[in-house]
């Protein structure tokens, strides 16, 4: 389902563009405004958004509490009903109604980069402002299952069971733990270009370039959630790392917060949005049987650091020549992590015990099959599928699929939808070991 409705948003796009660029249309300000509405008309199509929801794209404003943001929205996906700004066509929508926010440019350059990142920065920071507010309520408590799993694919450790409960993890996890919880809470922002940056190392220069030049006047907020989800610009994209839906983990560690991807930009779009609204209204997207996963390269780590009694953020820039990144394929075939016999024999033991294995019974296994007891707890780890709590390793996950092959290899998976598609497009039977954690 959605390749074959970012196939159809893609050819929207490209009808419309072709369309508007065969008349002859001197004033910029209309010409902008025609470019936002086909945005707005192709993110609006029945293929694209479900219906049933409520979910509509216009443009206006965004209002916080009692005040009305003074920056005008291009397209913004919302929910529900707004207050129309007087007898225009623009709407005013509270924060809280709002799901993605479009930034839109018929040349993405330089200059318009810089305009849109901090159009959209300002946003993202007066919801912080706001989520900081509501804060005050002790009433209130934020939903952090998703940020939770994130946290713990990213570090291999328990998140908080409880947002109130930030301040007992060390300022650097919990600096993480904040922005993946405001990832997950706040409108989504995207810059859509219809034309600039023709090669991909273009784009991802331009971005660094504009991040650190701004980081060398003040690295004040140019934190993770002051950065956009999504850049797009003649089938390239940058999106961010922050597991809606991407996400980027080294063997090492490494948390790339930013990726490059190139290919069909409608497709990318349609995936952070309909991953958006899996989260905002607690739904399953139809994906549908598509087997295909894109082939993200990092564009820039992210580490958490502490910095006396404060936190910031430590960004490592990745630059590659235009050569390397033409040499992968678009997407590739998504795949279960395949594991070796002493990771099966943990995952027997946790079989027995309610989902849980003691680091000494790890270390047990590690002497049976020959192999070190901490490389071992590595690899467990960097399956993104484990985490440890306290002297113990449990799925991140409540549910854990093993499949075997005829090769008695086996493959782990939290999604049985996914691996179910894998399994039939492999010849593989789908007689799985189950794992399950009832908590």
């Amino acid at each position: 389902m959605i390749e074959k409705a970012s196939e159809l948003l893609e050819e929207f796009i490209k009808i419309e563009k072709m369309a508007l660029d065969e008349v002859d249309m001197p004033h910029m300000p209309t010409l902008g405004s025609a470019y936002e509405e086909i945005t707005k008309q192709g993110i609006e199509q029945d293929f694209a958004i479900p219906a049933g929801l409520g979910l509509k794209v216009v443009s206006g404003f965004i209002s916080v509490g009692e005040e009305m943001l003074p920056q005008q929205i291009d397209g913004m996906l919302v929910c529900g009903d707004g207050k129309q700004y007087g007898r225009t066509k623009e709407f005013i929508y509270p924060i809280d109604q709002v799901l993605c926010i479009f930034e839109v440019k018929k040349t993405l350059n330089k200059s318009d980069y810089i305009d849109a990142f901090d159009h959209l920065r300002l946003i993202r920071q007066k919801y912080t402002e706001y989520f900081e507010s509501k804060l005050e309520d002790p009433t209130f408590e934020p939903d952090i299952v998703v940020a939770r799993k994130h946290f713990s694919q990213i570090t291999g450790r328990e998140a908080p069971t409880s947002y109130r409960h930030i301040n007992s993890l060390p300022k650097a996890d919990g600096i993480l733990f904040y922005s993946l919880v405001q990832e997950t809470l706040a409108p989504l922002s995207i810059i859509h270009g219809y034309g600039g940056y023709t090669t991909e190392s273009g784009m991802r220069n331009a971005f660094l370039d504009i991040l650190f030049e701004k980081g060398e006047i003040s690295g004040e907020g140019l934190g993770i959630p002051s950065l956009p989800a999504l850049v797009t610009t003649n089938g390239f994209s940058i999106v961010k790392g922050n597991g809606v839906p991407f996400i980027g983990i080294t063997e090492e560690r490494e948390w790339a917060a930013l990726l490059s991807i190139k290919g069909n930009s409608a497709r990318i779009i349609l995936e952070i949005i309909w991953s958006k609204i899996a989260l905002y209204f607690d739904v399953s997207m139809p994906w549908g049987e598509d087997s295909k996963t894109e082939s993200a390269v990092p564009l820039m780590y992210a580490a958490p650091k502490e910095i006396g009694d404060a936190a910031g953020w430590e960004y490592t820039p990745l630059r590659f020549k235009e050569s390397v990144l033409k040499g992968r394929d678009d997407v590739k075939e998504w795949q279960p992590v395949e594991i070796d016999k002493d990771i099966t024999s943990v995952v027997y033991t946790m079989l027995g015990y309610g989902g849980y294995i003691h680091v000494d019974d790890v270390a047990e296994i590690s002497g049976s099959h020959s192999v070190d007891s901490q490389e071992l707890l590595d690899r467990i780890i960097n399956t993104l599928l484990f985490k440890q709590v306290g002297d113990y390793i449990r799925p991140i996950s409540n549910i854990l699929h093993m499949a075997t092959d005829a090769n008695d290899k086996n493959y782990l998976s939290s999604s049985r939808e996914r691996l179910d598609i894998w399994c039939d497009n492999n010849g593989i039977s789908k007689s799985y070991m189950n794992l399950f954690i009832m908590e």
